[in-house]
């Protein structure tokens, strides 16, 4: 790979996805140097590009920063001629993602089965509520919904009151990267062998998956996880939110040499001689009265004031930032975390590779824009293109 060259130039994505799930999928791999075709039927567009919220020049924000560094092109394969443009762009194309419902896909003729036929070396990756198999296969499936299928949203949210969703799409978000790792996965193989594979993504799944030690600890001894006050952390003690004068701060003095450093820089020297609370062990087993100590001397203090202290004692800490808050970290700017695309600002991809320049990203495409570019790129007529696409 030449300097500055994304990884992934030379790689073409035909991208059927709409929405989170599968949009940021294809975005991760666009913004690594993938030639990512995002392909919509003219008359039913990705409904992000009409979702409320944020509107720059007529765009949204949503659909702009899951859809920047795209090729759009305006195909509807329930029509005949339109299926066949698109089969033109298999031919030349390494990799087909969609987050259509189950049977979508055989209904349109687009599934892996009918697609191996064209390119024998395709990818096919489809993004789904519970996957292509299993008794929800055909169930509707959204990121709140997993959320609360899949037993995580039993454990946020105070003890005392109801279940919380997370403040963000993250079962979408965690699926989309799954995607993208099975894309490449599937990649590598089809490179080495020749032969395409199909990669099966389920919302439901990648969102289970990030239960590991917590259904380890079930499956194997029946300890069944809770929800606990202050956003505690199950094991760690005292590893949680505190209130401060002016805000709040979480800790997490994870390995045993940080008790007592965090016990010293809060005038707690009580606690850090008490050997029952030397071990992890122990203080899980104090947590009431360890954290109660804390949450005296740490109220006493404004944010500012206990981080400092906390991290000149070297005890892990952050202050609960809002969202802007968190943007205008100066880490962010350091790791390029925000992008411009000329018109909108938005966060970056969080993958970085040494050698690789960051690149100002491509606007998200209009709706069909590069129609007819992409379908002259893959050796139709002019005559053919100007029927499926005739100039207004």
């Amino acid at each position: 790979m030449k300097e500055g060259a994304l990884p992934l130039e030379g790689i073409r994505v035909l991208d059927l996805t709409h929405m989170l799930a599968g949009p940021y999928c294809t975005l991760l791999l666009a913004d690594l140097g993938c030639d990512v075709i995002k392909v919509e039927a003219p008359d039913r567009p990705d409904r992000a590009r009409s979702m409320p919220g944020c509107t720059v020049d007529g765009e949204t924000a949503y659909f702009a920063c899951l859809n920047r560094n795209k090729r759009s092109v305006g195909l509807d394969l329930k029509d005949e001629a339109s299926l066949r443009a698109f089969y033109r762009l298999v031919e030349t194309a390494h990799v087909v993602v969609d987050n259509l419902r189950p049977g979508v896909t055989e209904r349109l003729r687009i599934d892996f089965e009918d697609l191996r036929k064209v390119n024998p070396a395709i990818v096919t990756c489809s993004i789904t509520g519970y996957g292509l198999s299993g008794p929800r296969r055909d169930e509707p499936a959204y990121d709140y919904l997993i959320q609360a299928l899949s037993g995580t949203m039993s454990l946020t949210g105070d003890p005392d009151g109801e279940p919380a969703k997370y403040g963000i799409s993250i079962v979408d978000h965690s699926a989309g990267l799954a995607g993208a790792f099975a894309v490449l996965v599937a990649l590598r193989e089809a490179e080495r062998t020749g032969v395409g594979r199909r990669a099966d993504i389920a919302l439901f799944d990648t969102h289970l998956s990030m239960l590991t030690y917590l259904a380890a600890d079930f499956l194997n001894c029946g300890l069944l996880p809770e929800r606990l006050a202050h956003s505690a952390h199950p094991y760690l003690v005292p590893s949680q939110l505190f209130p401060t004068e002016d805000g709040f701060v979480v800790i997490m003095p994870m390995a045993d040499h940080m008790w007592p450093k965090l016990c010293s820089a809060l005038g707690l020297d009580a606690l850090a001689g008490d050997p029952e609370l030397a071990g992890a062990r122990g203080r899980l087993d104090n947590r009431e009265r360890i954290t109660a100590a804390l949450s005296i001397e740490l109220a006493g203090l404004r944010t500012d004031e206990a981080l400092a202290t906390l991290r000149a004692a070297g005890v892990p800490a952050a202050p609960v930032n809002t969202v802007a808050d968190a943007l205008a970290d100066p880490q962010v700017e350091a790791r390029g975390m925000i992008v411009e695309d000329g018109r909108l600002r938005m966060v970056g991809n969080p993958v970085k590779i040494s050698g690789v320049n960051e690149h100002a990203p491509r606007p998200a495409p209009t709706l069909g824009e590069h129609t007819r570019e992409v379908l002259l790129e893959v050796g139709l007529s002019p005559e053919d293109v100007e029927c499926l696409c005739p100039a207004s």
